[in-house]
């Protein structure tokens, strides 16, 4: 945002805001005027209300499964890699499907393809799936299931539900996770589920309202020195040095930023046929990151821990010193929920796709 704030302030550029959970912006730019575009922000809202968020707190993995089962087509959106994955084998029902960054861009696609063809047609078709499922996936679910989170997660997991608005309100059920497969949760998961639950409490049957994302983003930036909170790391001191003069240090910036703190590891599955060209074209071609972007279509990215316990396994073959690749595909790739982890490897992993 800050970033944002020069490109306006010094080069005379304009932005334009636009998401379905808009944060309190005004809270963490200072000197910059905000005009709100949309004539009446709460007459949109109250046209576009299709869901009812329900909050049903603490649900056991054995309930969550029979909730699901009640509905021939519903959408189950949860926390972690490993408790999608327990629940998608606790299933064990025609018509489920399992979606998370264990799968490779490819086989999610070829997923969501069926999955689609499923909700149209009216067939069986009930999801387990990780955020991969929130961010500009354009489904309509009749029913939705999402793990407490932060309420913008839980507003973007709605936004799967009632889509095509065919009918009039469609039910989006909220719960607190009772399950062996969740180890740890993240701290800023934890943080966002703690403030949601408040809003889920304090806002009854209107928790995705306008009133109740403004308070949700005011008690998040509310709950730590909004000084210190956003940059535990303290990037911006590389680029605000008190001199006056334009001296970045973008290098140093670069080093210490990380979006997610563990060091992970790209693997690319050798999917299908093209993915086999690919791969055997980079092995011996001079310039092998040429294919990286068309590889990347294929690849799953698992923390180092993980990926030396795969390699460990015999899984891994390194082609021309620049690509890991899947060697026992049969062993370690499963056709419906990926990258299969050695048991013992350890961790939730959590990613996501933008």
């Amino acid at each position: 945002m800050l970033a944002v704030k020069e490109l306006m302030q010094n080069y005379g550029a304009s932005a334009v805001f636009c998401t379905a959970t808009q944060p309190a912006l005004n809270k963490r730019l200072s000197n910059v005027n905000f005009t709100e575009l949309a004539p009446d922000p709460q007459a949109l809202f109250d046209f576009y209300k299709r869901v009812q968020v329900k909050n049903i707190g603490k649900t056991p993995d054995a309930d969550l499964i029979e909730k699901i089962k009640a509905h021939s087509q519903a959408l189950c959106i949860v926390n972690t890699r490993k408790h999608a994955k327990g629940l998608f084998d606790l299933l064990e029902d025609d018509g489920r499907f399992h979606l998370s960054t264990l799968m490779c861009p490819t086989h999610r696609k070829e997923k969501l393809l069926e999955i689609r063809e499923r909700l149209k047609s009216g067939q069986h078709c009930r999801v387990i799936s990780t955020q991969v499922m929130e961010a500009g996936i354009d489904v309509d679910f009749p029913v939705g299931f999402r793990a407490l989170a932060g309420l913008d997660s839980i507003i973007q997991a709605a936004g799967r539900v009632n889509r095509e608005m065919k009918q009039d309100i469609s039910d989006v059920y909220v719960f607190d996770p009772e399950t062996p497969f969740i180890k740890k949760t993240p701290i800023f998961i934890k943080q966002g589920a703690a403030v949601a639950e408040n809003i889920l409490r304090d806002f009854g049957s209107q928790p995705d309202s306008k009133q109740a994302i403004e308070a949700y983003f005011d008690f998040l930036y509310n709950l730590q020195d909004a000084k210190t909170a956003f940059d535990v790391k303290k990037i911006l001191a590389y680029f605000n040095k008190g001199t006056g003069e334009l001296d970045f240090d973008f290098k140093k910036a670069a080093e210490d930023f990380k979006l997610i703190e563990n060091n992970t590891v790209a693997v690319v599955i050798p999917y299908n046929e093209e993915a086999r060209k690919l791969l055997e074209q980079a092995r011996y071609h001079p310039f092998p990151y040429k294919f990286a972007r068309e590889l990347q279509m294929y690849t799953v990215n698992i923390y180092e821990n993980e990926f030396v316990k795969l390699q460990s396994k015999g899984g891994i073959e390194t082609i021309n010193d620049t690509y890991e690749v899947l060697t026992d595909v049969e062993n370690f790739y499963n056709k419906n929920t990926g990258l299969v982890l050695p048991a013992d490897a350890g961790g939730d992993a959590l990613f996501f796709d933008g």
